[in-house]
């Protein structure tokens, strides 16, 4: 089966035709952008750019430490209301990328309610996109990334073979497979992969900047806090750790340094869900949740205004620290138990 066997299913027609039709685009992906949000913008922006058009990227929030050498220096910026609304309302088109809902877009959401602009949404995970005229929402795909992938080779395939295309999308895909390791790593996906090594790709530079640059001495002081507060319910089945920023030591820790702690809950033997509840200063409570595989967790995260993968979501809590973490495991214990009941 090669990459494109699956763009029969993929009708992108009329998309091509606002490209075609179209001079002046803004793209944005959710708040704290992972590999994903960020590979598909910057690959879909890189390729229209090449075709003479004019694309602005504004995220909602500032990139991770891990990912800031992806795009380069001015290639996007952090959205701004007062910078940015004129940009936004002289845009003929909005193309949000990977937000799952779409109050992921923090306040670019609001100001766009007030936009008179072609609003679009590409994305692989489920949630409220009402408010976007086109949506081209397939869930079953690994990533955000290999739907960009498809377009891309449904209009020129050998646009494919440039590296600042071809880079972006494997981090993307790389980064919503887990290093292609989770099971939405299908056969597209690993056929795609290839397709974007012989473009030049070099897998494990790309690796070492997303997976192995994470644990600076600042996340070890994280993680040695991680260890110290962890919590066990449900007979081992679920674990969970809170943290607030404010509480370290002054060892060098930043606040990119408590992203992804779920994951590594995830991994103790036993634990079926992962959460980690974090809290940085003057800031919502931020919670991550991870699943094992089989216990969905994307319900639990919905609860709260959040959303993601069945296995992989997340959601804010307007709650301090304590009341927030409360809420959240006891709505993860209900979960296992519903689960279980089932």
């Amino acid at each position: 089966m090669g990459p494109e066997s699956l763009r029969e299913q993929r009708d992108w027609g009329e998309l091509e035709k606002i490209f075609d039709e179209y001079e002046s685009f803004v793209f944005s992906t959710h708040v704290e952008p992972d590999a994903d949000g960020l590979g598909a913008e910057l690959a879909l922006a890189r390729f229209l750019r090449q075709r003479g058009k004019t694309v602005h990227i504004l995220n909602p929030t500032p990139l991770r430490a891990n990912l800031e050498f992806l795009p380069a220096a001015d290639e996007l910026s952090v959205y701004n209301s007062d910078q940015h609304q004129e940009l936004l309302r002289d845009a003929d088109v909005f193309i949000a990328f990977d937000i799952g809902h779409y109050n992921r877009l923090k306040q670019l959401a609001i100001d766009l309610e007030s936009v008179e602009i072609v609003k679009v949404t590409i994305d692989h995970h489920p949630g409220d996109k009402s408010q976007f005229d086109k949506r081209y929402d397939f869930p079953t795909a690994s990533s955000t990334g290999v739907l960009i992938y498809d377009l891309i080779s449904g209009i020129d395939s050998s646009a494919l073979d440039n590296l600042d295309i071809a880079q972006p999308i494997y981090a993307a895909m790389m980064s919503d497979t887990g290093n292609f390791r989770f099971n939405n790593t299908d056969p597209e996906t690993f056929n795609v992969a290839g397709r974007l090594v012989s473009a030049g790709v070099k897998p494990y530079e790309l690796y070492v900047h997303i997976y192995e640059n994470l644990n600076t001495p600042g996340r070890l002081v994280v993680l040695q806090r991680l260890l110290s507060e962890l919590k066990y319910d449900c007979d081992g089945r679920l674990a969970w750790s809170v943290i607030d920023f404010e509480s370290l030591p002054n060892l060098g820790a930043k606040p990119d340094d408590l992203h992804s702690l779920s994951d590594f809950i995830r991994s103790i033997k036993g634990v079926e869900v992962g959460v980690s509840i974090t809290k940085m200063p003057n800031k919502p409570t931020d919670v991550s949740f991870r699943s094992k595989g089989e216990i969905p967790v994307n319900t639990v995260a919905m609860k709260f205004g959040g959303g993601g993968h069945a296995f992989a979501a997340g959601c804010t809590v307007n709650a301090d620290l304590s009341e927030a973490a409360e809420k959240i495991v006891e709505a993860c214990r209900q979960q296992i138990i519903e689960w279980d009941n089932k």
